[in-house]
């Protein structure tokens, strides 16, 4: 008979033991060490916000991107409110984008009155005012905690009636802040010469001030131009604005147009359908490939035997600088719309480039002899009018390079066949085309790196709910989740104590079924509006119930064969 072997004993000393925890330790702190490291230089942040109020723009981005020197904000907010902390948040935003570039010094007013009044003796502002100050290069601006948001307008009686102070409606932060930004890292700032005296929309005019607000965030200075009053195009002219023109250019105002272009001049060009009045400015447009045709861009539609004009939604092309991000996207146009012809003859002969911006989708065509005092439905002939495809906007460029690696100065040219579009009413129907304008004037002035959709307007998002809402909401806190819970607890009673589930199934979808028809009965005998059964979700209802009470009645048969053989 074989003798068990005996186990031999290891015994562990305690130098042993001692050095086993001693590793384990610094172990587990390379190990901290190095999660939080990789968690400081590599990780990733998510604004889950409803209306994403910490992400910036792209063209916030690509400003904070393009610095080439520190940027300090020096934030003293002598009292708080809401727009203030909205600043707060906005701008550890930038600071953490920038990646360093940008920092951020906070200065309370009361707590640290020493550097308070350092800085208000050295930038020449009150003790009670909040002010963000961004410095950069030497050279400073002063952003007011005022001009950061809009509230409602409520006068001293309705204050003190209300007890409240006036409501934030939206927060602008950015947009002002960025364009403070831009206002101070660019040494030299563009100017923008709008023409007049042609029927033109006036810079001083209500209709567009929201065009205006927008440039003047891209640290634009505008200025109007009267081409009767002057020898020449102003040399500082980074860019001349056409806007509607709905009377004719004369010979003298197309060669100084002429002049200016031929010396790499910019212009944004946006005319609408005028019936013949600016035959010479079309003149002088075509000569540079682009035709305005002088038609109007319509769609005839008939439904239930009545016919008429579908409102034209231009749609953004794609491939071009100016259109990214929003490429695909309609926009529908303010005002009558002409289509362009693009001379493709000049992009051999004449090294002209065309980029189309945007177009009329396929159904619409080009009306030649529209009347919008006729009561007759316009039909297409397609003798006389203008067939799709139908250029709405373009770019033009003249002698450009090839390659898109090689950067030209050369004469640069938006035109739109809309003229009324970038105005109030136009912004409000179609928003879209003020991201499009904004990415053209920032390719005609070669900053390309800061094409992109603008800073956006975050509107104060408020929950309203209905009586209807309200009811459903109540009906689920108080009923239906207590009854969920409940009819949980009895399954799993039913189950811990061995019953039969499909039974208890069939029992539940009978209550369930009497209680709907009782419901809808009380609510058909007190007359109330839309009562009616609905027997589809009843019937759905019960099959989901029975579905769940086979699989629960199959799985008890099985547990109670398990139980069944562990008793033996």
């Amino acid at each position: 008979m074989d003798t068990p072997k005996t186990q031999k004993t290891v015994r562990v000393g305690r130098i042993e033991i001692a050095a086993n925890v001693v590793v384990q330790l610094i172990l587990l702190f390379v190990l901290v060490a190095f999660a939080n490291y990789l968690s400081s230089r590599h990780y990733v942040r998510w604004d889950v916000s409803r209306g994403k109020n910490l992400v910036l723009s792209s063209q916030t981005k690509a400003v904070l991107e393009t610095l080439q020197k520190p940027v300090q904000a020096i934030v003293m907010f002598a009292a708080t409110g809401e727009a203030e902390n909205e600043a707060r948040l906005l701008l550890r935003e930038y600071e953490f984008t920038s990646k360093g570039k940008l920092t951020v010094e906070e200065v309370d007013p009361y707590a640290n009155l020493t550097r308070a009044k350092e800085l208000q003796n050295q930038y020449k502002f009150g003790a009670d005012e909040n002010v963000i100050i961004l410095t950069y290069d030497g050279r400073s601006k002063f952003v007011n905690s005022f001009d950061l948001a809009e509230f409602e307008k409520l006068d001293q009686m309705q204050m003190m009636m209300q007890h409240r102070a006036p409501e934030m409606l939206s927060f602008k932060g950015e947009q002002v802040l960025t364009g403070a930004l831009l206002e101070i890292i660019e040494p030299k700032q563009n100017k923008v010469y709008f023409t007049t005296g042609h029927g033109e929309y006036e810079l001083a005019g209500k209709q567009v001030t929201m065009l205006k607000e927008m440039l003047a965030r891209q640290n634009l200075q505008m200025e109007p131009l009267k081409l009767a009053d002057v020898e020449v195009v102003p040399a500082d002219a980074s860019l001349v604005f056409v806007f509607g023109p709905k009377y004719d250019f004369s010979e003298r105002d197309q060669k100084l147009l002429t002049e200016y272009w031929e010396r790499k001049g910019r212009l944004f060009v946006a005319t609408g359908t005028t019936k013949g009045k600016t035959t010479n400015f079309n003149d002088w447009l075509t000569k540079r490939g682009v035709h305005p045709q002088d038609d109007h861009i319509l769609r005839v539609v008939n439904v239930g035997g009545l016919t008429g004009l579908v409102p034209l939604e231009g749609v953004v092309a794609r491939g071009s600088q100016i259109t990214k991000e929003l490429e695909g996207v309609s926009n529908e146009m303010f005002g009558p719309t002409q289509s362009l012809f693009l001379d493709r003859a000049k992009e051999e002969t004449g090294k002209t480039k065309f980029t189309e911006l945007m177009a009329a989708p396929r159904e619409f065509w080009g009306e030649t002899e529209y009347d919008s005092t006729q009561t007759a439905v316009p039909m297409f002939d397609p003798k006389k009018d203008h067939a799709a495809p139908l250029t709405i906007g373009v770019a033009v460029e003249q002698g450009a390079s090839k390659d898109r690696n090689v950067k030209l100065e050369t004469p640069r040219m938006v035109v739109f066949g809309n003229g009324d579009f970038l105005t109030n009413d136009g912004l409000r129907m179609g928003p879209v085309a003020l991201d499009l304008s904004l990415n053209a004037v920032n390719w005609l002035l070669n900053r390309e790196n800061l094409i992109s959709l603008p800073p956006k307007v975050k509107e104060k998002i408020s929950l309203s709910l209905s009586q209807e809402q309200m009811g459903t909401m109540r009906a689920w806190v108080a009923f239906y989740i207590p009854l969920i819970i409940a009819v949980i607890g009895l399954f799993h009673l039913s189950w811990r104590y061995g019953k039969n589930l499909f039974s208890l199934i069939i029992w539940l979808a009978s209550i369930y079924l009497i209680a709907v028809v009782l419901w809808y009965l009380v609510e058909i005998s007190l007359g109330i509006e839309g009562a009616k059964m609905p027997p589809k979700s009843v019937l759905i209802s019960i099959a989901v119930a029975l579905a769940f009470g086979i699989a629960a009645a199959v799985a008890n048969r099985a547990e109670q064969k398990q139980r069944a053989a562990s008793a033996k």
